[in-house]
């Protein structure tokens, strides 16, 4: 029962904190989410499996922000597949580095940053 209580708070809170007043993304979790892309791609890379488990764990929960962002928002059908196929690659990494493969971390890693691309260049504004 605490669990569903839990997971009910963080879905509000979450739904609440990814609207803003003009409905636009927070640049600053925008910002984190490439900070903390930048800081998974050198933690895989110097196999700092604790590094870079955080920072998958923490970029799942990111683009579970921006999930819930673009289907609040509506008529972003593909932002939303984009958000949720970030989120599915950084937990695939949680798992891939916990079990010490970083090589295909690497490669879901590449295929992350190419995603993150891929949605701004429809939905980034300068």
């Amino acid at each position: 029962m605490r669990k569903v209580l839990f997971l009910l708070t963080v879905s509000m809170a979450l739904s609440a904190g990814v609207r803003s007043a003009d409905n636009e993304l927070s640049v600053d979790l925008m910002q984190n989410i490439e900070d903390t892309n930048k800081s998974l791609s050198s933690n895989i890379a110097l196999a700092n499996k604790q590094g870079a488990s955080e920072d998958a764990k923490e970029l799942t929960r990111m683009f579970a922000e921006v999930e819930i962002f673009f289907e609040h928002k509506g008529e972003a059908k593909n932002a939303v597949d984009l958000a949720k196929q970030s989120k599915d690659l950084s937990a695939e990494i949680v798992t891939l580095v916990g079990a010490g493969k970083f090589e295909p971390a690497t490669t879901a890693a590449t295929t992350l940053s190419r995603t993150c691309r891929t949605c701004h260049t429809f939905y980034k504004k300068e």
